[in-house]
């Protein structure tokens, strides 16, 4: 495979994926944005096979460090099949519901690739230049491994600005339908691909959903940043006495509804509201919750965002601690892969005493196993959930 070739200034010492712009020399000839390109050392010895970004910090993501191994057909096609192989056979993903994430980007060597799987629809969301120039590669490769499911693209539009291309191309050749119903512990949720955020549906959240409802019995819930009601509905599942479910973004809550009704939960009450102004509300009226969930949107998207991040965790945590009764339950996530753990751990313990309340930590968890993490990549663990006692 001939590629234009991108040489390192400094010698290649790591297995990282990423490359940053200032250990990458120019190529002589300007490569338009995801170009796949040879990398080669200084002594022109052969480094990777990747994807090449004139502009970007993050010039190079590496696909293969194997001389042997050409980005192609076959080759995506392998790395798809040894996705499918690890979520069907080690982790039977298929006993747990019928959606599950089948790529996690830089964990499964097919870096800024995201693929969900939903039911009956794949739902591929690429997040740098690259994957525009092999989305039909992709989607042919899906398609033999999932012959019954429709293949769709949903670009990201702030990872499209951020790389200065366009996905919508691949989004008109390969659309999504409105929606599709899966199954995930016993619980029915409409992903809504027309107005949901990111693929739709956010896969990673199911094992702590399920811890959620396994606590929830006969408590009173409250489910702050609600979405589309995943949290909400697992404690009801489990028995929780009733459920408030707040969430200032109104296509938020249509979906919620939707969700709601599909599985005649009773005892949920939605509230359209921001999470401040609603827990004011409750704690000038004396009201608190047995167990109380705090699952916010992704607040830093860089490093430029993380201390603006944390002071809004630290604020939004320290109003929800103290809608919880004494004795009463906490679980807390952050889904910013920019705010490094233990600072996150460390917010969550100042939120605590600014609120004056004292935190039993019983439980510190992530993502679900089909978000696994590389190796060479830790940054590929990006939420983090805690589960504590409030005294």
């Amino acid at each position: 495979m001939l590629l234009p070739v991108v040489t390192l200034k400094t010698p290649r010492n790591s297995r990282h994926p990423w490359i940053f712009k200032k250990m990458v020399s120019a190529p002589r000839v300007r490569l338009e944005p995801g170009s796949l390109v040879e990398v080669r050392d200084k002594s022109g010895a052969f480094v990777a096979r990747a994807f090449y970004h004139p502009e970007n910090t993050i010039a190079v993501r590496v696909l293969t460090e194997n001389q042997a191994e050409d980005v192609d057909d076959a080759f995506i096609r392998n790395r798809l099949a040894a996705a499918k192989k690890l979520r069907e056979t080690v982790l039977d993903m298929d006993a747990i519901g019928n959606a599950y994430r089948l790529v996690h980007a830089e964990a499964d060597s097919l870096p800024g690739l995201v693929v969900d799987v939903f039911h009956d629809v794949v739902l591929v969301e690429p997040y740098i230049a690259g994957w525009i120039h092999l989305a039909d590669e992709v989607a042919a490769a899906l398609k033999s491994l999932y012959p019954d499911a429709t293949i769709a693209f949903r670009g990201d539009r702030n990872a499209e600005k951020k790389e200065g291309v366009s996905f919508e191309k691949a989004e008109r050749k390969y659309p999504a339908p409105e929606a599709v119903t899966i199954t995930e512990n016993g619980i029915r949720y409409r992903v809504d691909f027309a107005a949901g955020h990111k693929t739709g549906f956010f896969l990673d959240q199911r094992d702590n959903r399920a811890r959620v409802a396994r606590l929830a019995r006969d408590r009173d819930v409250l489910d702050l940043c609600c979405y589309s009601g995943g949290f909400s509905l697992s404690a009801w599942k489990g028995g929780a006495r009733r459920v408030a479910a707040v969430d200032l973004d109104e296509d938020a809550i249509a979906m919620a509804e939707a969700n709601v009704r599909e599985n005649g939960a009773d005892g949920i009450t939605l509230v359209h509201d921001d999470a401040f102004h609603f827990l004011r509300e409750e704690e000038a009226g004396g009201r608190r919750y047995g167990l109380v969930v705090l699952d916010p949107p992704k607040l830093a998207a860089g490093q430029d965002d993380v201390e603006r991040a944390l002071k809004t965790y630290h604020d939004m945590n320290r109003a929800a601690l103290r809608a919880v009764e004494p004795g009463g339950l906490f679980v807390t996530c952050s889904c910013s892969g920019a705010v490094p753990e233990e600072r996150w751990r460390q917010m969550v313990r100042k939120a605590g005493a600014d609120a004056g309340r004292g935190l039993v930590i019983f439980e510190t968890t992530g993502p679900g196993a089909d978000h696994p993490v590389a190796g060479d990549f830790p940054q590929g663990r990006y939420l983090k959930a805690m589960f504590m006692r409030v005294d």
